[in-house]
């Protein structure tokens, strides 16, 4: 039993016969259990690299040699414990990926082997050598787009259309959005989707370094959150002080949207920038503290407080999230969002991409390479 719980499918309770065996092993970053996935598990930490049998390919699904694994957040937090789903133990960390389809299920229509794909395995499973994707996740990569950027898409920019289409209704020429840790991944997917919707964007980041990716992003407005801070403090103790006047001097009106990954005081002093009736979406909290809301503030100012859980549309609402992804996914196509892949590393240097990711030094994607050693940014 406890092999089944190696592929997709072990942590949102999908069937289990997605995991079972194909008789072949694969080389694959394991979780045997929860830790520090900053550090191999050699060294006290909760990630090594084995072994492991090769997942079996499901009726509805293909299976992908996988060129490359994005990180999330919410990957960091999965090992550690932290994340509100927890894993069946042992794991394979990853929910997305890209590679060439090797097999198609017997239900399987719209692709072949051999086809360039990008998807979400929807529970773990990406950061090995090969994984099997649902078709429903699954999309082919547009021609010039890399599988490195190609695996960094769905989750990011998926989560970042969706929230602002479906939740906020963006509208050409009328709004204008506040993008709270804009360097980030989700962050910068945020930038482009809001810039491809028509969108104003205030972007804002810490490290003036970071100015130069939202610029390239095309953020109308950028600010550094290092000069906001009243203490000057550190990543889980800054307090934004500063940032309503600073959104002040470049939208005297006000904000009709805030995209918030931040959390903690970055979400109270955002909101104070939010318009009367405008929407502040929650997506999570990447500074560490998640916020208390004093409910007297959406009242007065009438505004609509909205959490974005992406991977929870896959059961709730299937149906918009394929036609989000769709939709973002032309934007792909098209050129009107690129993915930034800020570090790539190879399956035994997995760690250190888990460190990237938690000590916010990524600007744009982490991604994993299974085939290759420690790769530049270039990809």
């Amino acid at each position: 039993m406890a092999r089944q719980s190696y592929h997709a499918g072990a942590i949102r309770g999908e069937p289990r016969d997605r995991a079972r065996e194909s008789g072949t092993r694969m080389r694959a970053v394991l979780c045997r259990a929860l830790g520090d996935p900053t550090k191999p598990r050699s060294e006290g930490g909760a990630l090594g690299v084995e072994d492991v049998p090769s997942p079996r390919c499901a009726r509805d699904g293909v299976k992908v040699r996988v060129e490359a694994a994005s990180l999330n957040f919410a990957d960091v937090l999965m090992v550690q414990g932290s994340y509100q789903e927890k894993p069946h133990m042992p794991f394979i960390p990853g929910g997305e990926c890209a590679g060439v389809v090797t097999e198609c299920g017997a239900d399987v229509r719209g692709l072949k082997v051999g086809d360039r794909v990008a998807g979400v395995t929807m529970g773990g499973g990406a950061m090995a050598e090969e994984c099997v994707i649902p078709e429903r996740m699954c999309f082919p990569v547009p021609a010039g787009v890399s599988l490195a950027q190609a695996a960094a898409f769905p989750v990011a920019f998926g989560t970042a259309h969706l929230a602002l289409t479906r939740y906020a209704r963006v509208t050409p020429g009328q709004t204008t959005v506040l993008v709270l840790g804009a360097a980030g991944g989700v962050g910068l997917a945020a930038v482009q989707v809001a810039k491809a919707l028509g969108a104003v964007v205030v972007a804002v980041a810490n490290g003036a370094g970071k100015m130069r990716a939202l610029e390239d992003a095309g953020a109308d407005h950028r600010i550094d959150a290092t000069t906001l801070h009243s203490n000057g403090g550190g990543a889980r103790e800054d307090d934004y002080a500063g940032l309503k006047a600073a959104v002040a001097t470049l939208t005297p009106g006000g904000i009709d949207v805030m995209f918030d990954v931040v959390g903690g005081e970055g979400f109270a002093q955002g909101l104070r920038c939010v318009k009367w009736g405008g929407v502040a979406l929650v997506i999570g909290f990447a500074s560490g503290d998640v916020p208390r809301l004093a409910m007297n503030v959406p009242l007065v100012k009438n505004l609509s407080v909205r959490g974005v859980y992406w991977g929870s549309h896959a059961a709730h609402a299937p149906e918009e999230l394929g036609k989000s992804l769709r939709e973002v996914y032309s934007m792909l196509a098209d050129g009107r969002c690129r993915v930034r892949v800020s570090h790539a590393f190879g399956l035994d240097d997995a760690h250190e991409g888990f460190r990237t990711i938690a000590e916010r030094r990524a600007v744009g994607k982490v991604v994993v390479t299974p085939a290759g050693k420690r790769a530049a940014s270039r990809l």
